[in-house]
């Protein structure tokens, strides 16, 4: 992307530890298809959800500068340990450009989907360690139950693409048997607190009990950044404009192109390496194939 592309052609910047905020984009796509877009994915330092507040804040805010010099018009943090962790402290490096995390819109799809207000929680370590969950649930109302669960080890699967199977069914369980499991009434929602982990979703329905919805926060912050795009006025008005993607990754592009189209469709087909997003000296293209690279 050029950073002199102006106005509402600029892309929407979005940015995850890996591939998991890739479900983020693949709601975009679906929901606004003629935006364009850049993507960062910081594979270096993968996962988010094990570090202290202090690492995260850090190394997410050099992935949100990093997106903002490309010229962004609104920047999405798609992953849940930096919007519970870091938000305010990019909201207020990147302004005043918009910033939308996943957590509100994820907090604000689970109760329209809980009518008993009882709500199960899959999220990584940090995110939990946070309480942003069960805080912003309890802005809105006040009578809420949260049980959570820390699901770290769902993030190195989704990293594999081990969605279905006997590992992946047997980790789930695991997971869900705090929440479901000698509960009477059991929650009748259950918010997925990781941009990783809606591929899991035909598994989690496998094993969830009959009647309870499944929220993912990729999905609701799509619908959020919709919403602003539209109150701001921000959104691409020329229908004939061809939507574009950039991709770019700290560590491993060759990984992250082979994993990608289990997140998002069309997957990429070619990735820029950026070596040091502190010091920034410009990025590698790599690309999955010499004959029909994304853009020549």
């Amino acid at each position: 992307m050029n950073p002199g592309i102006p106005g509402n052609l600029a892309p929407i910047g979005i940015f995850d530890s890996g591939v998991g905020g890739l479900t983020v984009l693949d709601a975009l796509r679906r929901i606004l298809p003629h935006e364009n877009y850049a993507y960062l994915g910081d594979t270096a330092h993968l996962p988010y959800g094990t570090k202290s507040p202090s690492r995260i804040t850090e190394e997410a805010l050099h992935a949100a500068h990093f997106l903002d010099a490309l010229g962004i018009k609104l920047l999405v943090v798609a992953c849940n340990t930096v919007s519970a962790v870091a938000l305010p402290v990019i909201e207020q490096a990147l302004a005043p450009k918009p910033v939308i995390g996943v957590v509100i819109p994820g907090a604000t799809g689970a109760l329209a989907q809980s009518p008993r207000g009882h709500i199960a929680l899959l999220a990584t370590e940090a995110t939990i360690r946070t309480g942003a969950y069960p805080h912003e649930l309890r802005r809105r109302r006040a009578d809420v139950i949260c049980d959570s669960q820390s699901a770290s080890a769902l993030v190195a699967l989704a990293e594999e693409g081990w969605f279905e199977g006997p590992p992946a069914k047997a980790v789930i369980a695991r997971y869900l048997a705090p929440l479901f499991r000698r509960k009477n009434p059991i929650p009748d929602c259950l918010l997925l607190g990781c941009t990783h982990f809606p591929p899991f979703r035909p598994t989690l329905e496998s094993l969830v009990p009959s009647g309870v919805a499944i929220v993912d926060s990729a999905w609701t912050t799509a619908e959020a950044v919709k919403a602003l795009l539209t109150e701001r006025k921000l959104q691409i008005t020329v229908r004939g404009e061809k939507s574009l993607a950039d991709f770019y990754v700290t560590d491993n592009p060759e990984r992250f192109l082979s994993i990608a189209p289990r997140f998002v469709n069309p997957s990429p087909d070619s990735v820029f390496l950026v070596l040091d997003l502190a010091e920034p000296s410009g990025p590698r293209r790599v690309s999955v194939s010499s004959v029909h690279p994304a853009h020549a």
